[in-house]
């Protein structure tokens, strides 16, 4: 019996990197260190629109900005889920296209349910595991 997204609630942990596409909105519109991003994916998030979504936890905290208006602020965790159908990502990715949001409420992680308001999504990015 195949398993279903909704059986999937936690994944085995690794490491990627993620890095911003050329001439693609993403990360570095936030930041000038969004240009690359490493961190350790924690968990399998449960979406309401029965996509994948995964919690990265970061390295280093990101330190962004929504506008040139707004102060800088920090995120210690990613959400990021396959771009495209039938590549989705896992373990071994390389170079995987993902979108990519910055979570703005940690409690985002842990909530049984992903809640898309405590994330601002950043755009695109290629996925690679790291060792």
């Amino acid at each position: 019996m195949e398993s279903t997204t909704a059986d999937r609630t936690q994944t085995d942990t690794y490491r990627i990197k993620l890095n911003s596409i050329e001439g693609e909105p993403g990360l570095a519109d936030y930041a000038q260190e969004g240009k690359e991003v490493q961190g350790e994916i924690t968990k399998q998030l449960q979406g309401s629109d029965g996509s994948e979504y995964y919690a990265v936890k970061l390295d280093q905290p990101f330190e962004y900005s929504e506008s040139a208006a707004t102060a800088d602020a920090k995120a210690n965790y990613l959400i990021i889920g396959g771009r495209f159908q039938g590549q989705p990502l896992q373990k071994g990715a390389n170079h995987t296209v993902v979108n990519v949001a910055i979570v703005v409420d940690d409690t985002a992680i842990s909530d049984e349910q992903l809640d898309f308001s405590k994330a601002i999504f950043a755009g695109m990015g290629e996925a690679t595991e790291i060792k």
